[in-house]
């Protein structure tokens, strides 16, 4: 080999590695291209995925309201012919001469037809108004529009019902004044608007139930469907021993705080995170205010005054007549399951705590609570 054969082989070497390295250059560029292609059509396959799911939903809302709505014509028809039908949607047992109403087995008839009226418009609401209202904020997945639509009907349910029971609250007997609550036991003279309401709301957990079956199962379901069964043996039992004034005070300090909680996932979903933050921060003080401070003073009012009412067995057996009594065991009962409330509630605080330390650390307020699927 002669000296001057070596650059010309240095030169081709040169060459070949730099052919090389634009080869591999290449195959990057292609790969990265692929990668990007390939994530490109997962993502529209989810989408399409997605919207193939949602029409499936849709489709199920829209059955659900036909048939809620086929069942009200059909009570109303047959109430026509048949008188007792009407039981469904007129409140029973009104005191003659007045405007008061007592309560009764019967008034599981408005609790059923509440029940199958909330089903018909949550379904009307959440596809024909939150829906579109979703998309209007560029939301096309599915869990983002379901979640946004689920939160906007409990915004607008717990707005009314709170809206319209804190109405009742201030035209009441024992607007600030818990010692009213158990004064004058039996409480069994109840105006035609309070009756419907507390009715409803009890029809109101009844279908929360349904609805948490329907939905997509949240990491807290369980504690979910415990707080609900307790929520709604509350409902039934306040209303059958004529508990109804604690039991109207419980429902105020729980529905609005679901208001604040439901309008900060919603400010999340708009994309409007500082206000989302702020609106937190709304929430958990009223959590704590509302549903420890609050509650747990009635809590313990309720321990230290209820077994004063003149209610018992005992006390009204020597006068013959009497509609309904209670054992001490039945206040127990009461007090085990508001108790048992605000345990559910206690391990929701802890929750609330994690997604607050996450804000203050200058993270943002994901709701560990209950979005969350398994």
């Amino acid at each position: 080999m002669t000296v001057e054969s070596l650059p010309s082989a240095s030169s081709s070497a040169f060459n070949l590695d730099r052919s090389t390295l634009k080869s591999r250059s290449s195959f990057k560029n292609d790969l990265k291209n692929s990668t990007a292609s390939q994530a490109g059509c997962l993502e529209v396959a989810k989408l399409q995925d997605d919207a193939s799911r949602l029409r499936k939903l849709e489709s199920a809302d829209k059955f659900q309201i036909q048939m809620a709505l086929l069942i009200d014509l059909t009570i109303f028809g047959l109430s026509y012919y048949y008188p007792s039908f009407s039981k469904f949607y007129t409140l029973q047992y009104r005191y003659p001469h007045s405007n008061f109403y007592d309560m009764g087995i019967d008034d599981s008839y408005f609790v059923i037809f509440s029940v199958l009226n909330l089903v018909l418009i949550r379904g009307f609401c959440m596809l024909y108004i939150l829906k579109p209202i979703a998309q209007s904020f560029q939301m096309y997945k599915l869990k983002a529009i379901q979640r946004f639509k689920e939160q906007g009907w409990s915004i607008i349910y717990f707005s009314f019902s709170w809206a319209f029971g804190f109405y009742l609250y201030l035209h009441s007997d024992y607007y600030l004044n818990c010692d009213k609550f158990y004064e004058s036991w039996p409480n069994d003279k109840m105006s035609a608007s309070f009756k419907a309401y507390y009715l409803i709301q009890t029809a109101c957990w009844f279908q929360q139930m349904i609805v948490l079956h329907i939905e997509e199962k949240r990491k807290d379901h369980y504690q979910m469907f415990s707080h609900h069964i307790i929520t709604s043996l509350l409902c039934i039992g306040s209303y059958a021993y004529y508990f109804t004034k604690i039991g109207h005070v419980i429902f105020l300090l729980m529905d609005i705080v679901d208001v604040f909680l439901s309008f900060a996932k919603i400010l999340k979903y708009c994309g409007y995170q500082t206000f989302c933050d702020t609106m937190f921060a709304v929430f958990m003080i009223s959590w704590i205010a509302l549903r420890h401070v609050v509650y747990n003073y009635v809590f313990y009012h309720a321990y230290k005054n209820a077994y004063k009412m003149h209610g018992t067995c005992e006390e009204l057996a020597p006068l013959g007549d009497y509609k309904i009594c209670y054992h001490n065991a039945t206040v127990n009962i009461f007090l085990s399951l508001l108790g048992g409330l605000q345990v559910i509630t206690i391990f929701w605080m802890f929750l609330i705590a994690k997604v607050a330390y996450r804000v203050v650390s200058g993270d943002s307020a994901d709701d560990v609570r209950s979005d969350d699927s398994d």
